[in-house]
Protein backbone atom coordinates (compact mmCIF):
# COMPACT_ATOMS: atom_id res chain seq x y z
CA UNK A 1 0.00 0.00 0.00
CA UNK A 2 1.35 3.42 -0.92
CA UNK A 3 2.61 5.76 1.78
CA UNK A 4 0.04 8.42 2.68
CA UNK A 5 0.43 11.89 4.15
CA UNK A 6 3.77 13.56 4.71
CA UNK A 7 6.74 11.39 3.77
CA UNK A 8 9.68 10.81 6.10
CA UNK A 9 12.82 11.38 4.00
CA UNK A 10 14.49 8.45 5.73
CA UNK A 11 12.26 6.12 3.69
CA UNK A 12 13.58 7.36 0.34
CA UNK A 13 16.85 5.82 -0.81
CA UNK A 14 19.14 5.74 -3.84
CA UNK A 15 19.73 2.42 -5.58
CA UNK A 16 21.85 1.13 -8.43
CA UNK A 17 20.30 -1.47 -10.70
CA UNK A 18 22.89 -4.25 -11.07
CA UNK A 19 20.47 -6.62 -12.79
CA UNK A 20 19.45 -7.01 -16.41
CA UNK A 21 16.75 -5.12 -18.34
CA UNK A 22 14.35 -8.03 -17.84
CA UNK A 23 15.36 -8.82 -14.24
CA UNK A 24 16.24 -5.70 -12.23
CA UNK A 25 18.30 -6.10 -9.05
CA UNK A 26 18.29 -2.91 -6.97
CA UNK A 27 21.15 -2.46 -4.50
CA UNK A 28 20.88 0.42 -2.07
CA UNK A 29 23.85 2.74 -1.58
CA UNK A 30 24.80 2.23 2.07
CA UNK A 31 24.69 4.82 4.85
CA UNK A 32 23.25 7.76 2.92
CA UNK A 33 22.24 10.76 5.00
CA UNK A 34 20.68 12.75 2.16
CA UNK A 35 19.67 12.28 -1.45
CA UNK A 36 18.69 15.14 -3.75
CA UNK A 37 16.95 15.02 -7.13
CA UNK A 38 16.55 17.98 -9.50
CA UNK A 39 14.72 18.16 -12.83
CA UNK A 40 15.28 21.25 -14.96
CA UNK A 41 13.92 22.48 -18.28
CA UNK A 42 15.99 24.66 -20.58
CA UNK A 43 14.46 27.72 -22.16
CA UNK A 44 15.30 29.13 -25.56
CA UNK A 45 15.33 32.91 -25.85
CA UNK A 46 12.97 33.80 -28.73
CA UNK A 47 12.89 37.54 -28.07
CA UNK A 48 12.72 39.56 -31.28
CA UNK A 49 12.31 43.13 -32.47
CA UNK A 50 8.62 42.63 -33.24
CA UNK A 51 7.82 41.58 -29.67
CA UNK A 52 6.64 43.68 -26.76
CA UNK A 53 8.71 44.99 -23.88
CA UNK A 54 9.04 41.47 -22.48
CA UNK A 55 11.33 38.65 -23.41
CA UNK A 56 9.81 35.58 -25.03
CA UNK A 57 10.93 32.01 -24.49
CA UNK A 58 10.37 28.61 -26.04
CA UNK A 59 10.48 25.40 -24.07
CA UNK A 60 13.76 23.51 -24.48
CA UNK A 61 15.20 20.23 -23.27
CA UNK A 62 14.83 18.52 -19.88
CA UNK A 63 17.77 17.44 -17.77
CA UNK A 64 18.07 15.84 -14.36
CA UNK A 65 20.66 15.29 -11.67
CA UNK A 66 20.98 13.31 -8.47
CA UNK A 67 23.33 13.94 -5.58
CA UNK A 68 23.87 12.01 -2.38
CA UNK A 69 25.83 12.28 0.85
CA UNK A 70 26.56 9.56 3.34
CA UNK A 71 28.74 8.18 6.09
CA UNK A 72 31.82 6.39 4.80
CA UNK A 73 32.14 2.71 5.65
CA UNK A 74 34.64 0.25 4.19
CA UNK A 75 33.09 -2.23 1.80
CA UNK A 76 34.13 -5.22 3.91
CA UNK A 77 31.67 -4.26 6.64
CA UNK A 78 28.61 -2.93 4.76
CA UNK A 79 27.36 -6.34 3.66
CA UNK A 80 26.70 -7.87 0.29
CA UNK A 81 23.18 -6.54 -0.26
CA UNK A 82 24.18 -2.84 -0.33
CA UNK A 83 26.79 -0.80 -2.19
CA UNK A 84 29.74 0.67 -0.33
CA UNK A 85 31.23 4.10 -1.09
CA UNK A 86 34.16 2.30 -2.75
CA UNK A 87 31.79 0.62 -5.18
CA UNK A 88 30.30 4.05 -5.96
CA UNK A 89 33.84 5.37 -6.55
CA UNK A 90 34.49 2.40 -8.87
CA UNK A 91 31.53 3.57 -11.00
CA UNK A 92 33.04 7.05 -11.18
CA UNK A 93 36.40 5.69 -12.32
CA UNK A 94 34.79 3.34 -14.86
CA UNK A 95 33.06 6.32 -16.46
CA UNK A 96 30.12 4.31 -17.72
CA UNK A 97 26.43 5.10 -17.41
CA UNK A 98 24.61 3.22 -14.65
CA UNK A 99 20.91 2.75 -14.00
CA UNK A 100 19.82 4.48 -10.81
CA UNK A 101 16.55 4.41 -8.91
CA UNK A 102 15.36 6.82 -6.22
CA UNK A 103 12.38 6.04 -4.05
CA UNK A 104 10.93 3.93 -1.27
CA UNK A 105 11.08 0.48 -2.84
CA UNK A 106 9.48 -1.12 0.23
CA UNK A 107 6.00 0.34 -0.45
CA UNK A 108 3.95 -0.65 -3.49
CA UNK A 109 2.44 2.45 -5.06
CA UNK A 110 5.13 4.91 -3.90
CA UNK A 111 6.91 7.22 -6.34
CA UNK A 112 9.94 5.74 -8.11
CA UNK A 113 12.36 7.64 -10.37
CA UNK A 114 14.51 5.56 -12.73
CA UNK A 115 17.07 6.50 -15.34
CA UNK A 116 20.53 6.12 -16.77
CA UNK A 117 23.13 8.42 -15.24
CA UNK A 118 26.83 9.19 -15.37
CA UNK A 119 28.75 9.81 -12.15
CA UNK A 120 30.22 13.33 -12.39
CA UNK A 121 31.84 13.74 -8.97
CA UNK A 122 32.85 11.80 -5.87
CA UNK A 123 34.36 13.29 -2.73
CA UNK A 124 35.58 11.80 0.52
CA UNK A 125 35.77 13.92 3.66
CA UNK A 126 37.81 12.79 6.68
CA UNK A 127 37.69 15.45 9.43
CA UNK A 128 39.54 15.24 12.74
CA UNK A 129 37.57 13.50 15.50
CA UNK A 130 34.45 13.10 13.38
CA UNK A 131 32.88 10.50 11.13
CA UNK A 132 34.26 10.22 7.60
CA UNK A 133 31.72 11.07 4.89
CA UNK A 134 31.38 10.88 1.13
CA UNK A 135 29.28 12.58 -1.51
CA UNK A 136 28.59 11.98 -5.17
CA UNK A 137 26.79 13.64 -8.05
CA UNK A 138 25.17 12.02 -11.06
CA UNK A 139 24.04 13.56 -14.34
CA UNK A 140 21.03 11.94 -15.95
CA UNK A 141 21.60 10.71 -19.50
CA UNK A 142 18.44 10.36 -21.51
CA UNK A 143 14.87 10.06 -20.36
CA UNK A 144 13.83 9.86 -16.72
CA UNK A 145 11.06 7.39 -15.94
CA UNK A 146 8.61 8.57 -13.33
CA UNK A 147 6.62 5.61 -12.04
CA UNK A 148 5.52 3.75 -8.96
CA UNK A 149 6.91 0.78 -7.09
Amino acid sequence: MATTGLVNGTLIALYKDIGTPTTPDYQKIANLTSTDFELTKDTIDATNKDGSDYKEFLVGLNSWTLSAEGIFEEDGSVGTDVLSPKEVLDDMIAGEAITVVMGNLDETGDLKLTGSAVMTSFSWNAPVNDVATFSCSLQGSGALTVGTV
